[in-house]
Order: structure tokens, then sequence, then C-alpha cells
């Protein structure tokens, strides 16, 4: 497993910066645009490059499935599974907003096992392989050593603007900016999990999000020393209530954001 690891880590990056090429190659075009949902966009873009990486895939590993979120009629499963976000942050690609990013992943068993989330706008690959570490442009990578929650940095993206799950949301966010630092908001899930990896920020929180925004993020995190939770006791696959934190915050943290424990 850690061979097929190795290669998926190195294939998961080649195929991240062909899809960030594409995205840098359409960048200021005019898009055909739809609106899935309130705060939920796709771009014909989105689908051309979701399509790219599954036909790329698809000769490299013809074995393996594939969940994409444009095309995603499945969940995750047993077996060798690539799960992609074509564009993570569309809504900020497609407004010229420069936070978005191209995450991939490879599951076996429904955990990831080799990862890459590229930003197409920094130039920044980070990419993980299961018990081969983390790394940012091949250097390697280590959650911060942050351990006060009053000392921490905060990340989150914020529920769609109908979500059922917005008022628990606000009073879990009332709660975290009394308390922390600072709280940061990208629009883009898998960049804020890879910024954890990296020691940018301490702690992150999110409803509703979808497994091809959070599996390479998932790995990263876990590979560079910090802590993946669920906050509805569910694997984080399933999980509608993901949260992440570096080792030393992560029990205050579920503390913070679920205090009855329920």
């Amino acid at each position: 497993m850690n061979t097929l690891a190795t290669h998926a880590r190195e294939f998961a990056q080649t195929l991240a910066l062909e899809a960030a090429h594409m995205i840098q190659q359409a960048a200021g075009q005019p898009h055909d645009v739809e609106f899935k949902s309130a705060g939920d966009w796709c771009s014909a873009l989105d689908r051309s490059i979701e399509e790219h990486l599954k036909a790329r895939i698809a000769e490299q590993y013809p074995a393996h499935g594939f969940l994409g979120e444009e095309s995603a009629k499945s969940q995750i499963s047993d077996g060798l599974l690539w799960v992609i976000d074509p564009i993570d942050g569309s809504m900020n690609f497609l407004r010229g907003y420069p936070q978005y990013s191209v995450s991939i992943a490879l599951l076996s068993d429904g955990e990831p096992i080799a990862a890459c989330i590229v930003d197409p706008c920094r130039q920044e690959v980070f990419s993980a392989a299961r018990q081969q570490g983390a790394t940012l442009n091949g250097k390697p990578l280590q959650v911060a050593d942050t351990d006060r929650l009053q000392l921490a940095v905060a990340a989150t993206v914020f529920p769609k603007p109908r979500a059922a799950s917005l008022p628990e949301y606000l009073i879990q966010f009332d709660r975290v900016v009394s308390t922390v630092s600072g709280v940061r908001r990208s629009g883009s899930m898998a960049l804020e999990l890879a910024y954890l990896a990296a020691g940018r920020v301490d702690v992150f929180w999110s409803h509703d999000m979808g497994s091809w925004d959070a599996a390479a993020g998932v790995l990263l995190i876990r590979e560079a020393g910090g802590d993946v939770l669920t906050l509805d006791g569910l694997v984080w696959h399933a999980s509608r209530r993901i949260a992440a934190a570096t080792s030393g915050l992560s029990s205050a943290w579920a503390a913070l954001l679920n205090p009855t424990g329920g």
C-alpha cells in the first residue's frame, strides 16, 4: 500500500498541476455559470476539468473508482476511490477573488492515502502520502505548536445561506470569535485545511461540506501531526460537522464547539 500511496501522490500532484494550468488559462475570461443553489456556483470550466481528471485517472488506474463534486452520484465506498474537487472556491474564481484550489485525493476503504491541493494563484503545492508526511512545494509540513485557544487563529467555511444548520453554526461562531485570537474565512475549504497543516491557522470547523472538500485536507493534517474531528460522531466522509485542530488544541476545540458533548 505504501508503494501505491507514493505513486498516487506523484500522480495526484501531476493532475492537480494540470488542472491548475487549465484554471490559469481560463482566468479572466467569460464563463457559462450554473447557480446550483444559494451560494453554490458551478461553471463549465469546473465540469471540463473534472472530465479531464476523470479520463486521466481512468487511463492510469482503470480499476479505481471516481467521485467528483460536479458529477457526484455516489458516496464513499470500500476499495480504491479518487475524490476530486476541480475548483474548490468556484465563486471566488468566477469573481476574480484569488482564493481557490484544486483538491485531489485517493481513498482506500474510505480513508485517504494520497492527496494533493494546489493553489493556482500562489503556485503552492500541498501534498501528502499516508505514513510519509506532508509537504508544501517539497518542504515538510508540521502543524503549529499552539496550545491555548486564546492564542489560536481559527479558519472556517460558512454554511450556504439557506442551510438548515446555519442557526447552530452562528451559535458556534459567536463562541469561537469571542474566544480565539481571530477567525479567517477564504471560501475554499481545501485551502483552509492545507493552511492548518502548514501551521498558518490552528483550528478549523465547517458544516454541510462534501467529502470532496475535505478528503485531501484530512490526509494533509494527519500527516502534519494534527487531528481531524467530527462533532456528530460520524466518520469524516459521512459527517456534516467536520472540525480539525493541532493535537494540543483538539480537546479544548471540540469542547468549545460542542460544550454539551451531544
